[in-house]
């Protein structure tokens, strides 16, 4: 069965498993948060494969190529000196949902290697697979959909199999996450820093594709911008994860796309005040309506979301600016509120608004209030 946060995290769950020597014979890592995948795979191999003996009782197949022959032979060996012979399959999942080439296309093959699954002996051998990040809810029931991770969960119940779900942190498990760094590298805090960094990375947000490894990332350049200082002080998040203007021009068009005009306008003011330009804000407003417009186009010609990363991630508009899947799922998401007709409208103002704050015909400021009013 697959843990999640609302009874224990997956990581509490495991690491209680571990402790209880409850590790089934077939485990599968799946969910968002590919930075705890990765780092419990490593603590989940070294509890059961003895260090002088890797090179013999694990076995790591990548994806490339990978049949369902090599993953049965490897499982059939037994374990040389450790406590149990590994198969790890590191993203045996790719981003959406789907196994091995030779795997995904062969009912056979994914019969034998369910088959296999069912005779493996949890004293001796240990299955561990694991999946990619999901790039979208579709990945994620292709995943679910599939013969072998059925078994692996349904299995469950019978000790045989169990799936992990490594979904993003808690309030509390995030702030516990940030502490241990700060405190590994020697520095203090004061209350409220942990807060701080949250809220400025907003990592709680569900359209945010924004993990633990980006996290640790930016939590390693607020250490090295303290250098020899004993504490992580506010000035320091703010000099490295101070909110740019992007961040707050998407947040300011979600805004408008959904109604919230006073936010827009909050979120316009704020940009200004803190010495944003009126034409520079004008121009990253006018590049996202056009990618908006771009992939809501293509939804309309029956495009699929996949198709449209595609095509805006090899160049947008053919500019060569690649965009990121994220921004596109995002954009056409807020895009779609809209449609593509009242889109054409929001983009002809856009040009508008630059060719009257460039010909001085009206100031830059009133320029884009009057364009937010009107989408």
């Amino acid at each position: 069965m697959a843990y999640n946060r609302d009874e224990k995290h997956a990581y509490e769950q495991l690491t209680a498993d571990m402790n209880a020597g409850d590790i089934p014979a077939a485990v599968i890592f799946s969910g968002t948060e590919d930075y705890l995948i990765d780092f419990y795979a490593g603590r989940l191999i070294d509890r059961y494969i003895r260090q002088e003996c890797r090179a013999l009782d694990l076995v790591t197949l990548i994806r490339d190529e990978l049949t369902a022959d090599e993953i049965i032979n490897s499982l059939e060996t037994m374990p040389f000196l450790s406590e149990r012979k590994v198969v790890y399959l590191p993203e045996f999942f790719d981003d959406k949902g789907r196994m091995p080439k030779d795997i995904e296309k062969k009912q056979n093959a994914r019969k034998e290697l369910a088959e296999m699954i069912d005779s493996l002996d949890p004293q001796t051998t240990l299955l561990l697979i694991t999946a990619a990040h999901p790039a979208d809810y579709k990945a994620q029931r292709n995943i679910r959909d599939s013969e072998i991770y059925k078994k692996v969960s349904k299995q469950g119940r019978k000790g045989v199999g169990r799936v992990y779900d490594f979904g993003p942190l808690s309030r509390r498990q995030l702030t516990g996450f940030i502490e241990k760094r700060f405190r590994a590298a020697g520095k203090q805090f004061r209350p409220g820093i942990t807060s701080m960094i949250i809220r400025e990375t907003d990592y709680e947000s569900k359209d945010n594709d924004y993990g633990l490894y980006e996290l640790g990332n930016d939590l390693q350049k607020i250490i090295a911008y303290c250098g020899s200082a004993p504490e992580i002080t506010p000035d320091a998040v703010a000099a490295v994860l101070g909110t740019s203007p992007e961040k707050n021009v998407f947040r300011m068009i979600d805004a408008m796309v959904t109604g919230r005009k006073e936010e827009a306008f909050r979120l316009l003011h704020y940009l200004l005040q803190d010495g944003a330009q009126e034409i520079s804000l004008l121009g990253m407003i006018t590049e996202q309506f056009e990618i908006m417009l771009t992939a809501c186009e293509m939804k309309d010609e029956g495009k699929s979301l996949t198709e449209i990363q595609k095509t805006l991630g090899g160049g947008y508009l053919g500019k060569g600016k690649r965009i990121a899947e994220y921004r596109t799922k995002k954009a056409l998401e807020s895009g779609s509120r809209l449609g593509s007709a009242r889109l054409r409208k929001a983009l002809a103002n856009c040009y508008k608004a630059e060719k009257n704050i460039k010909s001085g015909l009206m100031p830059g400021r009133l320029a884009l209030e009057y364009f937010i009013g009107n989408i």
